[in-house]
């Protein structure tokens, strides 16, 4: 066994959130400028997002991590994105619903013609969809695979040197 792979641990739940919120954050700024650029030809590809959407994108990916880990074994990709799909319109009509009561929704869906009180749309389920594969696939995926390494520690609480 190489060195130190015996003293391996999982990533905590906090690190995987942080890890999946700016995961969620950087892709809305690219969505919002791929977005722009397609509807309006702005090169200057101008992609925004609100700081909430730390918050909103970490907590959710959580959540589907545990709905991956649960059914990855007992139920088709095809059926898995469908249920993300499903919880993630869930969580972003609460989200904006709680938000808006503070005058603090970044988003507002009112202008498409498939949303709900302006708070989700399913105009963009096909893009959800996309990207909530590659979640499952290779964010989760990868992230699940991330480990903690510390190096073995002698009786008097030194650090064991490669070399001893």
């Amino acid at each position: 066994m190489p060195y130190g792979q015996e003293y391996t641990t999982r990533l905590e739940w906090y690190s995987r959130f942080y890890l999946y919120a700016v995961h969620g954050y950087v892709c809305e700024v690219m969505f919002t400028a791929a977005w722009e650029f397609a509807v309006n030809l702005n090169w200057k590809f101008p992609g925004v997002t609100s700081v909430w959407s730390l918050l909103i994108y970490g907590m959710s990916i959580l959540v589907i991590e545990r709905m991956y880990l649960a059914l990855k074994d007992r139920v088709v990709l095809p059926l898995r994105l469908l249920l993300y799909l499903m919880w993630t319109y869930l969580w972003e009509f609460c989200t904006g619903y709680i938000l808006r009561q503070f005058n603090a929704c970044p988003w507002d869906y009112t202008p498409f013609d498939y949303d709900l009180f302006g708070l989700i749309t399913l105009e963009y389920a096909p893009c959800w969809l996309v990207g909530l594969f590659i979640v499952e696939r290779f964010v989760i995926g990868n992230t699940l695979k991330l480990r903690y390494q510390e190096p073995p520690r002698m009786g008097n609480g030194d650090i064991k040197n490669k070399e001893q």
